[in-house]
């Protein structure tokens, strides 16, 4: 850890580190702690800042990436080479990310430790494998009764999904997700595995998925929300019947311009801090306004009791309470002042984060980085990004 540039540093008394470490912001923190091995035993012994706003994980065009503080309205390099790497999905600091070669890793953006996960080709538990072909592209190989069926996949196929815990020893689960205009296939791993198990999608096609601890939550395309547990050793269970949800293209609320042209229009679900699951609405413009409206389940549509069927009808939801909601994790989280997190608000990049397409179908639309509070249904844009061009953008909450 120690390096000679250090060695002046590592003799500092600790009051005097103490005092600088406790001044410093949460990224200079982790970074700080870096400097020597006195430094990171005196890190452990301070209280951890606390961070004003969630922070951007910014993907300009070309490589690399850097981390954007909405608070300090400042721009922070990251110690982490991101060139040729792409960022599928994060939880707390740690972030879901593929090189050029398609190889999974996780890694703590803060200080820079890696988990090397399996390779894709090792999943098992299903009725296809997949063989590499060259850098970045693989050969699906289906055997059954007939001749085996190959299709190519690519990076621009592979959506990816995260959650960690690390409060004690580091848990974490990882899903991964490859679609093309032929086939769909889900795959999932946990800490300690060296393999991947297959999900099958056999009976359906997916729209959206949540992954909040151990249950991945799925969005069918024929409307169903199906909610898998994975925390059984080697497979996953279904955790009840599916539920079908009426969905339908929603009306505008009185009072709503129509002078705006509409570009497109996303469903996705989300996961509250008490599990229940909610449906959003958002719609981009070509004025880049953003609009949202959340539904959830009508758990009695019908009071006369003249129909039973299930979760048919969809009720909306004014508002999220002392909560806030990021499309880019699928979940809510407590509202926070002091920790600059806005109670009852949106926080936004991209609706096509999951459907999103690779550049032979179409060119994807750069990220509408906001938030949106549910209250007042007004945006909050952030005019240091404006002159950017970014490929992607992620909110992630370190703490």
């Amino acid at each position: 850890m120690e390096t000679p540039n250090s060695c002046l540093w590592s003799k500092l008394p600790i009051d005097i580190v103490t005092y600088l470490l406790e001044r410093l912001s949460l990224l200079d923190f982790h970074r700080a702690k870096l400097v020597c091995s006195n430094w990171y035993v005196c890190s452990k012994q301070t209280a951890r800042p606390k961070y004003g706003s969630p922070l951007l994980m910014l993907s300009p065009e070309g490589d690399g990436c850097c981390i954007y503080s909405p608070d300090e309205d400042r721009f922070y390099e990251t110690k982490i080479d991101f060139s040729g790497i792409r960022i599928l999905a994060s939880s707390g600091k740690w972030f879901l990310v593929a090189d050029s070669r398609l190889t999974l890793f996780i890694i703590d953006v803060f200080g820079a430790k890696r988990i090397d996960l399996p390779p894709l080709e090792s999943i098992k538990g299903g009725r296809f494998r997949l063989e590499r072909v060259g850098d970045n592209s693989f050969k699906e190989r289906l055997d059954n009764n007939s001749a085996p069926f190959f299709f190519f996949q690519t990076s621009g196929d592979l959506r990816g999904f995260l959650w960690v815990d690390d409060k004690k020893e580091l848990e974490y689960v990882v899903v991964w997700y490859i679609r093309n205009s032929v086939s769909s296939r889900l795959g999932f791993c946990k800490n300690g595995q060296d393999h991947y198990r297959e999900i099958s999608t056999k009976e359906f096609e997916i729209s959206d998925m949540v992954l909040n601890g151990y249950m991945l939550y799925v969005l069918t395309d024929r409307d169903y929300i199906r909610v898998l547990d994975l925390s059984g050793k080697e497979v996953f269970k279904e955790l009840s019947p599916s539920d079908k949800i009426q969905m339908h293209e929603l009306g505008r609320k009185s009072g709503e311009t129509t002078d705006d042209i509409k570009i497109s229009a996303s469903n996705n679900i989300v996961v509250t801090t008490s599990g229940e699951v909610f449906l959003v609405r958002s719609v981009r413009y070509k004025s880049s306004r953003v609009t949202f409206r959340l539904y959830k389940r009508d758990l009695n549509p019908y009071p006369n009791g003249r129909f039973r069927l299930s979760s048919t009808k969809l009720v909306e939801v004014d508002s999220l309470g002392n909560e806030a909601l990021s499309m880019d994790l699928g979940i809510t989280v407590p509202a926070d002042h002091t920790l600059g997190i806005q109670p009852n608000s949106i926080y936004f990049t991209r609706h096509d984060r999951m459907c999103r397409k690779p550049k032979s179908y179409r060119v994807s639309p750069p990220p509408n980085i906001c938030v949106f509070n549910l209250e007042t249904k007004t945006l909050k844009h952030f005019s240091a990004l404006s002159n950017l061009k970014l490929k992607d953008a992620l909110w992630f909450f370190p703490s």
